[in-house]
């Protein structure tokens, strides 16, 4: 309609003029109503001839009213013209031959962006509970850090005072907690001696000194945790190697007692030179080392009670049949029983070399 609006204009025009200028149809139907009424031959026709006078003025009308109301819209036409030329390049790029068929296929394909639409939407509710979840972490972090930090001098302070009792008098501690929440990087330094300055434990401890802060710290942190008077431990094996290294008499006694205290809710694996030690053991395996078929072998043997006393005097004296030191080793024994606290799970393994 756009397209013809001047000729369409045009053509209402010419037929209101042929339908109502002087001699038009009008005129022309007019005079013949005239020249036929009243007259009894041509009533029917007189009818029908006045019925078409006021059709064709109506029509007249008609025509008129509707040239008026063309207007010529040349933006309108453009406009038409770019989305007659787009829908064709659409069916062509997406090989379909009907606007139907295009039309149908660009409600798939707004069902499937609306799904899109859905999944970021659904990506971001995830974002959000991430970022929820990383502040609730960091949250978290700060209290552990805070309590971490808190607690280091007293735990410290706890196994400085186990160590005094292991023949580590002038022992120091210090635990470090880093000042970056959660504070999981933890140092222990450790000072043997009065005077010296704290360094790392695992560069400066003898294998003696690691074994005795190990026991010290499990100690302080058992005492702590009540675990001593609780029937699950924690760990359930504990393995120290020459816990006892550099000490003997009573410092010897005390490391004793402090690894029967621990196995009375883990099972303790001691490897031991000292008598005073292997006798707080429940069960004792006495290692040794030979030669076999040129071979250097090493055996493992347990101890019922006669040969333990005969281990305990060897371990004493040197002199496994000395009298003495049997007399000496049965009173280690009932030493020891008398200073434990009860329970099971410790064995002392004295080795020869």
């Amino acid at each position: 309609l756009l397209a013809g609006a001047v000729a369409h204009r045009q053509a209402a025009a010419v037929a209101t003029v042929a339908l109502t200028e002087d001699g038009g149809a009008v005129d022309a139907v007019g005079a013949a109503l005239a020249a036929v009424r009243g007259r009894a031959p041509f009533a029917e026709l007189e009818q029908r001839l006045a019925s078409m006078a006021a059709e064709i003025a109506d029509a007249a009308r008609d025509v008129r009213q509707v040239g008026e109301a063309i207007e010529e819209d040349p933006v309108r036409l453009e406009e038409r013209r770019q989305r007659r030329a787009l829908l064709r390049q659409l069916r062509r790029r997406h090989q379909v031959a009907t606007l139907a068929e295009l039309i149908t296929l660009t409600g798939d394909k707004q069902r499937r962006l609306a799904a899109l639409d859905d999944h970021d939407r659904q990506a971001a509710a995830l974002e959000r509970e991430q970022g929820q979840a990383r502040a609730d972490v960091a949250a978290a972090a700060r209290v552990v850090g805070r309590e971490r930090r808190a607690a280091a001098p007293g735990l410290a302070v706890a196994i400085e005072g186990r160590l005094h009792h292991l023949a580590l008098a002038g022992a120091r501690v210090e635990i470090e907690v880093a000042v970056d929440d959660p504070g999981d990087d933890v140092r222990f330094l450790f000072a043997a001696n009065p005077g010296e300055p704290a360094l790392p434990l695992a560069k400066v401890a003898s294998g003696g000194e690691l074994s005795r802060v190990m026991l010290a710290l499990r100690l302080a942190l058992g005492t702590a945790a009540g675990e001593l008077t609780d029937d699950r431990a924690a760990v359930p094996t504990l393995v120290f190697d020459e816990v006892d290294a550099g000490i003997g008499g009573e410092a010897a006694l005390a490391v004793g007692r402090a690894l029967a205290a621990v196995a009375e809710r883990s099972q303790v694996l001691v490897v031991t030179h000292l008598p005073q030690v292997a006798a707080f053991a429940d069960a004792q395996v006495a290692v040794t080392k030979g030669e076999h078929q040129g071979r250097t072998v090493a055996g493992a043997r347990l101890l019922d009670s006669d040969a333990r006393i005969v281990e305990l005097s060897r371990m004493l004296s040197g002199q496994p049949g000395s009298a003495t030191a049997r007399d000496h080793a049965e009173e280690l024994l009932l030493v020891a029983a008398r200073q434990r606290t009860g329970g099971a799970g410790v064995a002392a393994g004295p080795g020869s070399r």
